[in-house]
């Protein structure tokens, strides 16, 4: 871009990416005089796999910026003039993270020289990006890694990006983050102090635990994930008016049927005298350990990172039965293999399905922990799983304000008028007017984001006449709050992705006002959320 508008820019994120602005005095008609400065929060989404976050010098994202919806003619960088808002890339740069930057510590383009820019009066901003490197990597193989070399394809595209890996338990671990589209409307809200930019997991996370309770010792050789789905391309598709985008699909297992083996084998630590898992009764039982460090389970379990699939991904394939009506498995099913001995009896290797949940769509989910349990009962060896957040803690405290990280809720346009957004006569409300030409016809749909849920539940609360209207959560299983005063909200559900449909209640009557108003609930304690999610506070009108 030309010097005209462009000034100091930096940088970015983990759960949140800031925009904060620095005042000049030279007025101009196009370009406002506060710079683009983007700022990482301190915050630890990183969570098992680094406790400082982000912040290790080094540390880089790809970052654009997407303007359109403005008046009059702007220039981009490469001097080619755009008109009557169409969308044009603004900027395109990598953050650069610096621990002893003087000014800022998220640097654009050449830290020793960094690149800005400067808010134009005029448009929406659309901000977005993803991880380059990863300076802040555990892993004493590893050093830095980088998305380039990681990735066995790793192809950036037009608003598009194509990456592919095959995982192993006891390759390099790395929690590559992408973000959503975050859009700043700088005539509609003004020019913000700040803007947050919460980054995504890629990747999901599995951990094994092993742990006898029954009254018989066990001796336990190995615990093995045979033709673990670990082989996946994924193109991540940013839209500027709908966000991102994933291609779908569940990975498959790398190499030969049957010989793909993805857990490795350091439980126990000795594979030829194995370990035991003495019984309930005694001293010594009652002990966890952790399957992938081979020792009991400290404060911490171990997880491996892992691409997200459903359960039908893990789903084997069943060719017959054995002598005792146990199933028995093809060679590529996706098995969990236990080599044991339970009590005076002899050696024996157990072939295992991955449990099954009713009550879960998923067995690895994005930003999740799966934690597989492998348990001798009496007579039995049970599996079960369960999903736990990113950043777990044993014992939460309550879910305080600051622990919320969401995107802001947008009524997707057209979806609910012609119109355009209005602004109420006291400007405090955004107008969402509900007429025969929505798309479809009397219906609003609104989108948010949330990332880092505490044990709590939202709340919508709804006032006005809400008798006049129906709320809706559109995606994943329907729950809809009819005349209620509020509804809730699991966080979780469907990877925090959170669409609301908003339509009248009968006969559509003119007058008609909701107002939403949004909270987290937890230990019967209401925490104000709207500052967070419903930061335009919307008002629903039927004109």
């Amino acid at each position: 871009m030309g010097n005209k508008y462009i000034i100091p820019a930096s940088a970015l994120l983990l759960a949140a990416l800031v925009l904060s602005c620095n005042k000049n005095q030279v007025e101009d008609p196009v370009y406002s005089n506060e710079e683009i400065v983007l700022d990482a929060a301190p915050d630890a989404t990183k969570g098992f796999l680094s406790t400082d976050g982000l912040k290790v010098t080094g540390t880089q994202f790809k970052m654009f910026d997407y303007l359109s919806g403005y008046n009059g003619t702007l220039t981009d960088g490469n001097g080619t003039m755009h008109s009557s808002g169409e969308e044009f890339k603004y900027f395109e740069n990598t953050l650069t993270f610096k621990q002893d930057a003087t000014n800022w510590q998220w640097l654009f383009g050449d830290v020793a020289n960094p690149t800005s820019y400067r808010w134009t009066r005029t448009g929406v901003h659309h901000f977005y990006g993803w991880m380059l490197e990863d300076k802040t990597s555990t892993d004493p193989d590893a050093g830095s890694l980088k998305s380039s070399t990681f990735f066995s394809t790793y192809t950036p595209g037009t608003k598009t990006l194509t990456v592919a890996k095959d995982f192993t338990a006891a390759g390099p671990q790395y929690d590559f983050l992408y973000s959503d589209v975050v859009p700043v409307d700088v005539i509609a809200d003004g020019i913000p102090s700040h803007v947050d930019v919460p980054m995504k997991h890629l990747f999901g996370a599995l951990g094994i635990t092993v742990q006898n309770t029954s009254k018989t010792d066990v001796i336990v050789y190995s615990v093995r994930l045979l033709n673990f789905p670990n082989s996946h391309s994924e193109t991540l598709t940013w839209n500027m008016d709908s966000g991102v985008s994933m291609a779908g699909g569940n990975p498959t297992a790398s190499g030969a049927a049957g010989s793909s083996v993805f857990w490795p084998n350091k439980f126990p630590n000795s594979n030829t005298t194995g370990t035991t898992l003495y019984s309930i009764e005694s001293p010594n039982g009652g002990k966890t350990y952790d399957a992938y460090t081979g020792a009991e389970m400290g404060e911490h379990l171990s997880y491996r990172m892992c691409w997200p699939m459903t359960q039908g991904a893990l789903k084997p394939t069943v060719t017959g039965t054995d002598g005792e009506g146990n199933p028995q498995y093809s060679t590529d099913s996706p098995l969990v293999e236990v080599k044991c001995k339970v009590g005076i009896g002899s050696t024996t290797t157990l072939l295992m399905r991955f449990p099954n949940a009713e009550d879960a769509k998923e067995a690895i989910v994005a930003g999740k922990k799966t934690q597989l349990n492998v348990s001798f009962a009496d007579k039995q060896v049970q599996l079960s799983f369960k999903t736990l957040p990113w950043d777990y803690e044993e014992f939460p405290m309550a879910f305080e304000e600051d622990a919320v990280s969401a995107t802001q809720l947008k009524f997707i346009e057209g979806s609910y008028t012609s119109g355009g957004k209005l602004t109420d006569a006291n400007g405090k409300h955004d107008v969402i007017q509900l007429t025969a030409s929505s798309t479809p016809a009397w219906v609003a749909r609104g989108k948010f984001s949330v990332y880092t849920p505490v044990n709590g539940r939202l709340s919508i609360g709804l006032s006005g006449d809400t008798d006049s209207f129906i709320v809706t959560l559109e995606s994943g299983n329907t729950y809809t709050g009819t005349g209620h005063d509020y509804i809730l909200i699991d966080p979780t559900r469907d990877g925090g992705e959170i669409t609301l449909g908003v339509k009248p209640k009968g006969v559509p009557a003119s007058g008609k006002k909701l107002f939403l108003h949004f909270a987290v609930t937890n230990h019967n304690r209401d925490t104000d959320a709207d500052s967070e999610i419903n930061r335009d506070n919307y008002v629903i009108t039927i004109p």
